[in-house]
């Protein structure tokens, strides 16, 4: 983003860029269902969601969303387990099968993760004024991310050419391009109401997992 002299405070992210923190949730179609955007890039990712679900975000009942390590795990917002292979590609190098419940856990939640990943991807290949630094004023730096999604979801809901990102041209200059975070390295400090909710998360997750493991014991 790009933000007045005495303003800049709040927008610098961890990476001492000026930036925006998004929270996007997307469905396994390649749309996106919400858009929460406009805060301050030093927030943490659980602050924007408690402020989504304080203004029209919601969890269908008996359902929950995949999310990142970013997150508390609860009941409504499934996150992979700490301190464990997570990613992919960690899972590619050790060229191994996972080894226990958390590791076969985490693989699936980072193989249906991926969709996210993709989305967002080809949203900012498609975009590149999403990656740039502009001189409009602040509410319409956030209304443009919000267009962008809602452009997103009319080509896909009109099957429009996804492929048009590997082939667009960059007319942007790259000298106004930054690095976009992904989000907490880590969660240090958990907003109230999700710290409340971690319990009776981690039980969940772990009948899962346990579930999910029992399974692939019993075929392999």
């Amino acid at each position: 983003m790009t933000i007045p002299p005495g303003q800049q405070d709040p927008y610098r992210n961890r990476k001492q860029g000026l930036s925006q923190n998004v929270m996007v949730a997307c469905d396994f179609d390649m749309k996106f269902v919400h858009v929460h955007a406009g805060w301050e890039g030093s927030a943490s990712d659980a602050r924007v969601l408690q402020d989504a679900l304080e203004h029209g975000f919601n969890v269908p009942p008996g359902k929950f969303y995949l999310v990142d390590a970013g997150y508390a795990n609860t009941p409504q917002f499934i996150a992979p387990y700490r301190g464990t292979r997570y990613h992919l590609q960690e899972q590619g190098r050790v060229q191994q099968r996972p080894q226990c419940y958390k590791e076969l856990f985490n693989l699936r939640h980072a193989q249906l993760r991926n969709h996210v990943e993709r989305i967002i991807g080809i949203l900012k290949a498609r975009y590149p004024i999403l990656k740039a630094a502009t001189m409009f004023d602040i509410d319409t730096q956030v209304d443009t991310v919000v267009a962008c999604c809602v452009l997103h979801n009319f080509i896909r809901l009109h099957n429009g050419d996804m492929t048009l990102p590997d082939r667009a041209t960059m007319d942007i200059n790259e000298s106004n391009m930054h690095d976009e975070p992904d989000g907490d390295a880590k969660y240090k400090k958990d907003v109230m109401i999700f710290n409340n909710l971690r319990q009776a998360g981690n039980e969940m997750r772990d009948a899962m997992a346990m579930q999910m493991w029992a399974d692939y014991i019993a075929k392999r």
